[in-house]
């Protein structure tokens, strides 16, 4: 089944609660009551690479590793994950004990025995449809769960699976700008303990397989990368939000911008104070860069 086929299978007004479940969300606003006051939390862009990586460490699952050890605990995240999309408004998670997605396929076995049984938070949940509701038409969903671009990151960052965890759908029918100025709509949860997730790569093109170019990423998605990077470092978010002006090269990095957009929500929720990071500064296939941010 192909991305698009899951997008209008996931249609936004298919996501519904019953009214029992509405109640399990009222009850359940005291988690987000208790989240306390913190410093700012980081927010992180994770270039995730190949799901394979959720049995195959490597340099990338190290970095992963490294990091989430170098971070403050948060006390719970928010992904924003490339691999769930949606059109017309967007579904948050809202379920105590979400479930495994693993949406992908003709891997080794072992990848669909993989378990992350980190709980979610309802409340948060509730609460983000607050925050946001004003934004765009948002919704509870207990489908979902977690998808491979948060499991497998998380499983090396936080390995303990101990720290609440909900995802936010990407609603594809926005442009760019949207998904920033959404972004900077999340910023009072850094403030409570919540790190935001986004999970994507900042190249991104998977028809170019292993092998192709001697193994060697291309001179054009190393270019595209590098001046993604340098718009960063200079506080360009303009020149990012457009980055489908960039002329034909992005058709090559990004066939579809889907694994691009988890960065703009990032982008969106850093501050004059915070400072930008870079870590996996380097290519998984020829054209998928792993290249990855901490803001904070």
């Amino acid at each position: 089944m192909s991305w698009m086929q899951k997008t209008n299978r996931r249609e936004f007004l298919a996501g519904t609660l019953s009214a029992s479940a509405l109640g399990t969300l009222a009850a359940c606003m005291k988690e987000t009551q208790k989240m306390p006051s913190t410093e700012r939390m980081p927010v992180v862009f994770v270039g995730h690479g190949t799901p394979r990586s959720a049995v195959w460490t490597n340099e990338w699952t190290a970095s992963w590793e490294a990091v989430g050890a170098e971070l403050p605990r948060p006390s719970a995240i928010l992904s924003i994950s490339a691999h769930w999309l949606t059109r017309g408004g967007a579904l948050v998670t809202a379920s105590r004990e979400p479930r495994m997605n693993y949406d992908f396929y003709g891997f080794p076995d072992e990848m669909y025995k993989v378990v992350y049984p980190a709980p979610g938070n309802v409340g948060l949940a509730q609460e983000l449809q607050s925050t946001l509701g004003g934004e765009l038409p948002i919704r509870p969903d207990n489908e979902w769960g977690f998808d491979h671009g948060t499991w497998v990151v998380l499983k090396y960052m936080f390995p303990k699976a101990d720290i609440p965890v909900i995802q936010l759908s990407i609603d594809y029918s926005k442009p760019a700008s949207f998904h920033y100025e959404l972004g900077k709509h999340l910023a009072s949860l850094r403030t409570r303990g919540v790190m935001v997730l986004g999970s994507g790569n900042m190249v991104h093109n998977l028809s170019i397989r292993p092998g192709m170019n001697n193994d060697q990423p291309y001179d054009w998605a190393q270019e595209f990368d590098a001046a993604i990077w340098k718009s960063i470092q200079e506080g360009n978010h303009q020149a990012v939000i457009d980055f489908q002006k960039m002329g034909n090269v992005v058709a090559q990095v990004h066939p579809t911008h889907d694994h691009f957009l988890p960065l703009l929500y990032c982008l969106g929720l850093k501050t004059e104070k915070d400072e930008v990071r870079a870590f996996n500064e380097n290519f998984q296939w020829p054209a998928v860069s792993m290249r990855s941010i901490v803001i904070s």
